[in-house]
């Protein structure tokens, strides 16, 4: 579906992608946080979060009545913490941020393409990750993923 204006648009999207994250994740319990907006610092083992948003209006094809297709990118950032050290453990805790991200992924293109009427699609965008391990006895390993959903709205001014 589509919204009415760009800023409607906008937000109809983010609430969205967050109730798809909430559905997609929801087996999990409290057993990762989840944060409509990450904070600073996350002291959680897993998490999942909406961080920047970005639209991009089409306004090469505005319509006789002034409609406009654009694309909404919002960003997630979510990841896993897991005690050890070796290869095992990191292997272990990328694979603990990617399944998460699989879940998310998996349950919008497979369940819910439309964030619930919000948009007319949403897509898995780019993604970027990075893993580093805690130095100390308490140590471990830190995966975070960057990722983005793109989605399609069109723009129907009054």
């Amino acid at each position: 579906m589509s919204g009415i204006g760009q800023s409607t648009g906008i937000l109809a999207a983010r609430n969205g992608l967050w109730a798809a994250i909430q559905a997609a994740t929801a087996h999990r319990g409290s057993d990762i946080d989840r944060y409509y907006a990450t904070p600073e610092t996350v002291a959680s083992t897993k998490w999942v979060g909406l961080t920047d948003l970005d639209v991009d209006p089409d306004l090469t094809n505005i319509g006789a009545r002034r409609q406009f297709d654009e694309a909404i990118r919002v960003g997630v950032n979510l990841g896993a913490w897991r005690a050890g050290h070796g290869e095992d453990d990191a292997r272990e805790t990328f694979a603990e941020a990617y399944e998460i991200l699989a879940e998310i992924q998996d349950h919008i293109t497979q369940n819910d393409i439309t964030l619930g009427g919000a948009v007319l699609w949403c897509l898995p965008g780019r993604m970027s990750n990075a893993g580093v391990e805690v130095p100390g006895s308490d140590g471990g390993y830190v995966v975070e993923i960057v990722a983005e959903f793109v989605c399609a709205h069109r723009v129907r001014p009054t």
